[in-house]
């Protein structure tokens, strides 16, 4: 890694200002970005300009250093780019010995020191404020966080021992990793909860009250009127977190992401090491993991998501229509969730219309309510919900959607009946208008056969739960024409979702994948294997649910209609399974014992019946579980390998890139997989079923 190679984005000034009321001066370090209000990234050379600039501080002419950021940013983390280019030379340990180095400077001032966090600040950029002996933040939402277990390493400038002193082992382990590999961070609020930071003081910064607030805070301290924090916690109770926390990281990831388990054991050490020990072992720590496969694919998948959430691809070079009003057809709770995530994305009011007029009052009252209960959780007031809600309509008549630039269907998941929507609707709205279906599985091609205009209809496939999965997968049907596509995912950017472009073909990606892998977990539960071994012979994926749990949480009706989609599409590959179609006819709603519920079996009751009957009328006998796990796991790679292998041949989406999206942004694929298709590479099944890697990663 050459300093011409990763030049510094970040400028470092440092002035002596002196504060209201003091006669000597502190020393103002101010932190920006190169690029105007940008973020302040750390690489190698800004920790040399940093360590520089705070060696240069005499300590004996200044009360106190203080660090602050921009309006924007405290500190974005490490720059990732630097990171990979560390992986494939291995001189990882330098750039991580780089910022222990640095940061490893305020920690040992002989004055006091604070941190002003202005703006976001997360991995590198909250260690960096850790290592302050006071923090005090703004009261926006910018986030502070360490992401870095999620990305497949762990928070390698100190932040695995410094936190936990500060605010005790669990909280620590909660924000490093629990909330990490979950992708969720801290607002201003929470950290001061917690004890992360000091003081949240009024005013944006920049602004004469935050200039005020915090200068004010400052001077209390240097008189005495306020102490640093520091956790007082005995070792068992310490130990004791970190024992739960190794437990639970066994439980979920199975060794399949290394990073929680390095940071830890590190947490555990950092009870008895000094900060100079702690820091040493994570550098050595932090050079194997991040050369580690899982860490390899983490950076990858961050990298897409990153990328493709600010820019799609594959996107036409067409007119994009404008769209000023949306109609949704359908009142149940999927149509609900389309009409409010379309009037609170695109700001445009949103009629919608069902057969049954109690039904649609209904529909429109709870979806206006979904905005009331976002008010009363804090996630945006009152006055913004009561205005989003009045967007929200209920169709008195036909010519109320009319004037409609966007109708998208949310009825029956069956061709006929969206035909038959389509048919009624399509002669009502304007010439111009896009007719858009939220199918899972069914073909854009065929639903749009009767239509007089089909190439206005096109897929936009929003997955439940609408709130959280950012994936929007927006399909082509055969007649589909460019305007009408760019115009979709003009509106999914809107909506901010993160849009893939798909061709027409059953079931399109995200539950084409996962069909496939339901298919060998039921020939599996069907050919008499122990249920528990079957649920868990995927641990080693370290995947967000077992088999079954996803199941559940999908509905086993939904998974047995897409399942006899794919059967009809491709018998030679997908089959029907007796279980489960015996689990969708009773009506069940899980197959695992529900909470609080207790089973004989590790089935609920109905599901454990339905498959003793289902395996005795095939005449199948129960089978032990030794050795199944491992090979029914292989199965499951082969299987997925061949299957997305065919979806790139038959040209459903560009390329192996697109897939990933697909399983991390739909599926909640874990990043430590890459999203699927590196992972399929290291494990050698795409070799051996296709004779050829994806490579996705490297492309």
């Amino acid at each position: 890694m050459s300093e011409q190679s990763f030049p510094s984005t970040v400028t470092i000034t440092v002035t002596r200002p002196v504060l209201p009321g003091r006669e000597k001066p502190v020393a103002l370090v101010s932190l920006d970005s190169t690029a105007p209000n940008g973020l302040v990234i750390w690489g190698s050379e800004a920790m040399r300009q940093l360590q520089r600039e705070l060696s240069a501080i005499d300590t004996s002419q200044v009360e106190a250093v203080v660090v602050t950021g921009n309006q924007k940013s405290f500190g974005a983390g490490a720059n990732l780019k630097e990171i990979r280019a560390a992986q494939l030379s291995g001189t990882s340990d330098e750039y991580v010995g780089s910022g222990h180095d640095a940061f490893g400077l305020l920690a040992e001032m002989d004055v006091p020191t604070f941190s002003l966090i202005t703006g976001v600040a997360l991995g590198g950029g909250l260690e960096l404020a850790l290592h302050t002996d006071y923090r005090l933040s703004t009261s926006g939402k910018a986030p502070m966080g360490l992401p870095e277990c999620h990305l497949g390493f762990f928070p390698g400038w100190g932040g695995v021992y410094l936190l936990p002193h500060l605010v005790g082992a669990e909280a620590a382990l909660n924000v490093i990793v629990t909330d990490s590999m979950r992708g969720k961070n801290l607002n201003p609020a929470k950290a001061a909860e917690m004890g992360l930071v000091d003081a949240v003081l009024d005013g944006a910064p920049g602004s004469e009250q935050w200039e005020t607030a915090w200068q004010s805070w400052v001077v209390e301290a240097l008189e005495g009127r306020h102490e640093p924090r520091r956790a007082t916690e005995d070792a068992q109770t310490w130990d004791a977190a970190v024992e739960r926390a190794a437990a639970k990281a066994k439980k979920a990831w199975h060794g399949a992401a290394p990073g929680p388990v390095a940071a830890i054991e590190l947490v555990g050490r950092a009870r008895t090491e000094t900060r100079e020990e702690n820091g040493a072992a994570a550098v050595e720590m932090f050079k194997q993991i991040v050369q580690s496969e899982p860490a390899r694919a983490s950076l990858y998948a961050f990298e897409l998501v990153s990328a493709r959430s600010r820019q799609a691809a594959n996107v036409p070079d067409a007119p994009v229509r404008e769209i000023r009003k949306a109609a949704v057809i359908g009142a149940g709770l999927m149509a609900g969730q389309l009409a409010s995530l379309i009037a609170q994305g695109a700001r445009i009011p949103v009629v919608m219309t069902d057969l049954d007029d109690e039904r649609l009052a209904t529909g429109v009252q709870r979806t206006r309510d979904r905005f009331t209960a976002q008010a009363e959780k804090g996630r945006m007031s009152a006055e913004q919900a009561e205005q989003l809600g009045a967007l929200i309509t209920g169709a008195q008549s036909p010519e109320d959607l009319a004037d409609a630039d966007f109708v998208i269907e949310a009825v029956f998941e069956e061709l006929d009946v969206k035909r038959q929507v389509f048919a009624q609707w399509e002669p009502v709205v304007s010439e111009d208008a896009i007719l858009a279906t939220n199918t899972s599985s069914l073909s854009i091609t065929a639903m749009g056969r009767d239509l007089k205009r089909p190439e206005r209809l096109v897929g936009f496939h929003v997955f439940n739960p609408v709130e959280v999965t950012p994936l929007l997968e927006i399909v082509a049907g055969e007649k589909t024409d460019d305007s009408t596509l760019a115009t979709a995912f003009d509106l999914a950017a809107k909506l901010r979702r993160t849009a893939v472009r798909v061709e027409d073909a059953p079931s399109f990606v995200v539950n084409r994948v996962l069909t496939r892998m339901f298919d060998e977990i039921g020939r599996a539960m069907d050919a008499g294997g122990d249920p528990e071994t079957v649920d868990h012979a995927l641990d080693p994926m370290g995947l967000p649910m077992t088999p079954l749990q996803l199941l559940d949480f999908v509905g086993p009706a939904v998974l047995v209609h897409i399942t006899h989609t794919m059967n009809h599409a491709y018998p030679q590959r997908f089959t029907l399974s007796p279980w489960l179609d015996a689990v969708a006819d009773a009506g069940l709603k899980n197959t695992l014992p529900a909470r609080g519920e207790s089973s004989e079996t590790y089935l609920s009751a109905g599901a454990h019946e339905a498959l003793e009957r289902t395996r005795q009328e095939n005449g199948v006998a129960a089978q032990s579980g030794d050795g199944a796990d491992g090979e029914l796991l292989t199965r499951v790679q082969d299987a997925l390998a061949e299957e997305i292998g065919h979806m790139l041949d038959e040209g459903v989406v560009a390329t192996a890139r697109d897939v990933d999206l697909c399983m991390i942004l739909g599926a909640n694929y874990p990043f430590h997989l890459g999203g699927i298709t590196p992972y399929l590479d290291r494990t050698g099944a795409t070799e051996r079923v296709r004779g050829s890697r994806f490579d996705a990663a490297d492309q």
